[in-house]
């Protein structure tokens, strides 16, 4: 354009080149009910001669949506980054479009870039200014948007997130550089380029463009004619020449306005009808169904089956079908089987539960109960969704207890009501303790009283089968502890006596009394000993918080725990393991001292979660194989992850030197070879069981890589596995050196997200891409994969799923990569498996690049 001068172009080259691959940042507005999430990506750039904006370009990816679903954008100029922090929208100038955003035909990058054309130039500041481009784009429908980054720039730039949503705070610096590119002038209107095809438009019948070119407008250029710009106006008649007129209203004016005359210059986008179909490039005035937005296509206007709970079957949009179960979109009821729904799903159908275990199936329920009113869950609108109803009378006067703890498949809600359509009276999402997210709710009542149960699903369609346990328990007095003191109480007393019930046993000596709270007072154990211990009245020893750098990246995050002291002697030279694996404890965090007296000890080790044991909690301590010398002195420290307290087992076992034991080879036949010192073993890359004999001991057998890499850890291991999915936000990638490949398998699990993780109706929704990278974690070579289910199941519940790619590579690579592509929660993740051996790298989306994880990966790359 006339007088233009580029502000900041960190885009550079439109063959996309300068794009650094997986270096995005988040930068999205989110629908209401996700509005915390409200995220922008900002860069500065420095404007030494205060020249005023006009355009700016912007390089976007998706983490699964495309470009065409994108609504609308907001770009801002900020005085500084932490004018971001405290609101979106630009303090020093901000514009917003609506509709999907104008799509750069020139580009040839991977992703995509958006242009967007002030409506008149931005004031900006002389100096340092900071922007941001904010795509408008629902998360349901079209996942997240990330601003790319690119390798021009100084490496540095922010996130700005007001509402907190994810953490951070209002803002955190990153190292990239955002793809931006900015044009701007000297603030003369005439500087700005005419519309490329509707120039004409300038008034209507109310003095204003009115989307037509008629008669106003060329009685608007008569009316100016022979008006010229002074360069702080453009006068209204200046239509003529494209692309920026000439300042100055004439007869070339007048000519292009003839020219025009009758042009329709309205936006238009697509108009929705539903299951009845859609038109595109209608006029908003002209849609008579639900108008998507300017410049929107057909592409969001979808429908599919409808299953209703009478077995039969409609087409429906999704939202039309919140009272059947819709089974996606683009799908026919010719094509679907639906099955008719319990009668037991809706509350005038409740089938009469007794105390005991009822089987409960909720995968051909629809949803028919009331949203929550008392809001026990982490929903944005909370609800149960796919619900059956049960009627309860109690046979106690006391507690009765409503529970699907660790007995059902899929993410369970349960609330109570007093009567059908009645008073919703408590409701449980998370039961404490319980796994998978399952419930538990206690509920007081008097026998005789009856109540409505209502149990379904945390997200809409992920069903399952399980179990639901109803007992009512009459309350005893037992010893209740305030501070130090015990009284004897019924529960409900206690609690507001403001103490903590301890049971049915009365009060005695050490009821209320608080042990090993201090190192003065560390408990005595010994070798082979294992304590049970309780922190929940124990408080912050004082001792001081430890130095966490021996075991960083283990998450000890002690923040002044309360915590529980222990001393022992080693009784041999040797090494000693001290473990907290105890699937009924917290989240615990340890530490171990040497030393034989409080005053003078010190810190050898500390550990904050642990990954070597199975059937222990989900976060758990241990130190192992820790070298000690006969007749020393250690005490070990028992605190919780930020503070966390609870009950739990210190398992102490010390190993002589020279001892034997079992090994456990990580082969597919489970071998074991007897009487093995633990080096024996370990240059057998086995599996040590001290002081064992392989006839006490089964050793697990593995999935074994023949090339380069390890097969998973086996489900009776102490397996984990992590999220890596665009969607969700994380990248993983495992250290893989060497120098040709023919294939690449990963193991994982593919899992859906929605408050709490189940497996994937469909585990080839996870769709994985597998990846080699050099020793900076630039992209070498990637590949797509053909996905194999491997027939095991880790906890009786996850399906090990195989991903492999036919990726053919020759040359040095260092790390391998593997990552799949959803839309966010609610959709079908890749979680990658852990191998017994190795290391891994995650890249969270917050900047800091890779960091070393707790946990290896399995990956077997063949050459």
């Amino acid at each position: 354009m006339g007088g233009s001068s580029v502000l900041m172009d960190q885009i550079g080259p439109n063959d996309g080149s300068s794009e650094v691959a997986n270096g995005g940042l988040a930068s999205q507005y989110f629908e209401a009910a996700f509005s915390i999430y409200d995220i922008a990506a900002l860069d500065d750039f420095d404007n030494p001669s205060g020249l005023s904006g006009s355009s700016l370009s912007m390089v976007l990816t998706f983490s699964t949506g495309s470009a065409d679903l994108v609504s609308g954008a907001q770009i801002n100029f900020y005085s500084s980054s932490d004018a971001a922090g405290v609101s979106l929208v630009g303090d020093v100038a901000s514009e917003d479009f609506v509709g999907t955003p104008a799509v750069n035909a020139d580009w040839a990058g991977a992703s995509t870039m958006f242009d967007f054309e002030g409506t008149g130039f931005w004031p900006l500041n002389a100096g340092m200014n900071y922007a941001a481009a904010i795509p408008v784009n629902e998360f349901g429908v079209n996942g997240q948007t990330f601003t790319s980054s690119s390798n021009i720039g100084d490496n540095n730039c922010w996130q700005a997130n007001p509402a907190g949503g994810f953490g951070f705070g209002a803002i955190q610096v990153a190292a990239a550089n955002l793809m931006y590119r900015i044009n701007g002038g000297t603030g003369n209107p005439c500087d700005l380029p005419l519309s490329e095809t509707c120039s004409g438009d300038i008034s209507g019948p109310e003095g204003t463009p009115d989307g037509f070119v008629s008669v106003d407008d060329v009685l608007t250029v008569i009316a100016t004619f022979g008006q010229q710009g002074d360069g702080t106006f453009r006068p209204q008649g200046d239509v003529a020449p494209l692309p920026t007129g000439d300042c100055l209203v004439s007869v070339d004016d007048l000519l292009a306005v003839i020219e025009q005359y009758g042009a329709d210059c309205r936006p238009t986008g697509a108009c929705c009808f539903g299951v009845d179909g859609c038109t595109s490039d209608v006029a908003e005035d002209d849609c008579s169904g639900d108008y998507l937005g300017d410049g929107s296509s057909c592409d969001a206007c979808v429908s599919g089956a409808c299953c209703l709970a009478d077995s039969s079957c409609i087409q429906a949009t999704p939202e039309d079908c919140s009272a059947g179960i819709y089974q996606g979109d683009g799908t026919d009821c010719a094509d679907v089987v639906c099955q008719e729904a319990p009668a037991n799903n809706d509350c005038s159908g409740a089938i009469e539960a007794f105390d005991g275990v009822t089987n409960i199936a909720n995968g051909s329920a629809t949803t028919t109960g009331a949203p929550l009113v008392d809001d026990c869950t982490t929903q944005a609108e909370p609800q149960i969704y796919n619900d059956l109803y049960y009627s309860y009378t109690a046979t106690c006067d006391g507690v009765a207890n409503f529970s699907t703890c660790d007995s059902a498949a899929f993410d369970t809600i349960i609330a109570l009501y007093d009567a059908c359509d009645g008073a919703q009276l408590a409701c449980n999402d998370d039961g404490d303790g319980c796994g998978n997210f399952t419930s538990s709710l206690d509920y007081n009542m008097n026998a005789g009283d009856t109540v409505i149960i209502r149990v379904g699903s945390w997200t809409d369609g992920v069903t399952g089968e399980g179990l639901m346990t109803i007992s009512c328990t009459v309350p005893s007095e037992g010893a209740c502890c305030v501070d130090t003191d015990c009284f004897e109480l019924l529960p409900d007393d206690c609690t507001a006596f403001g103490g903590e019930y301890q049971g049915t046993d009365p009060c005695d000596a050490d009821s209320c009394a608080i042990v090993g709270n201090t190192c003065e007072d560390a408990v005595e154990a010994a070798c082979g000993d294992s304590v049970e211990f309780d922190t929940s009245n124990n408080f912050d020893s004082g001792y001081g918080e430890p130095d966490d750098t021996q075991c960083s990246g283990t998450y000890l995050d002690w923040t002044s725990s309360p915590d529980i002291w222990f001393t022992f002697t080693a009784d041999a030279a040797g090494s000693v393991d001290l473990s907290l694996c105890d699937a009924a404890s917290y989240d615990t965090s340890m530490v171990l001292y040497s030393g034989s007296d409080c005053g003078a000890l010190t810190q050898v080790a500390c550990n904050g979660d642990a990954s070597v044991e199975s059937g222990c909690q989900s976060y758990y301590s241990g130190i192992y194989g820790h070298p000690v010398s006969a007749g020393e002195t250690l005490y070990v420290r028992v605190g919780g992850w930020q503070g966390a307290v609870g009950a739990g087992t210190l398992t102490i076992t010390c190993i002589g030197e020279g001892a034997v034991g079992a090994c456990c080879l990580r082969d597919a036949d489970g071998t074991c070879v007897d009487d093995q010192t633990a080096d024996d073993c370990t240059a057998l890359e086995g599996n040590w069981s001290a002081n064992s004999a392989c006839a006490d001991v089964t050793c697990a057998t593995y999935i074994v890589c023949d090339g380069v890499g390890e097969g998973p850890t086996p489900e009776s291991g102490a397996w984990t596995a992590g999220t890596s999915d665009s969607g969700g936000g994380f990248l993983r990638a495992g250290a893989a050196a060497g120098s040709s490949s023919s294939s690449i398998d990963v193991w994982g699990l593919a899992l859906v997200y929605s408050g709490g993780f189940s497996a994937c109706a469909d585990a080839t929704e996870a769709s994985v891409t597998v990846a080699l990278h050099d020793g900076s974690f630039g992209t070498l070579a990637s590949s797509g994969t053909s996905y194999s289910d491997e027939g095991i199941s880790y906890a009786d519940i996850y399906p090990l799923s195989k991903w492999t790619a036919a990726l053919s590579y020759t040359g040095d690579f260092q790390y391998v990569s593997a990552q799949s592509g959803s839309g966010g929660q609610g959709e079908c993740w890749f979680l990658w498996m852990s191998a017994d051996a190795g290391t891994s790298y995650l890249d969270d989306g917050s900047g800091a690049g890779f960091v070393e994880e707790t946990f290896a990966v399995a990956y077997c790359i063949t050459p």
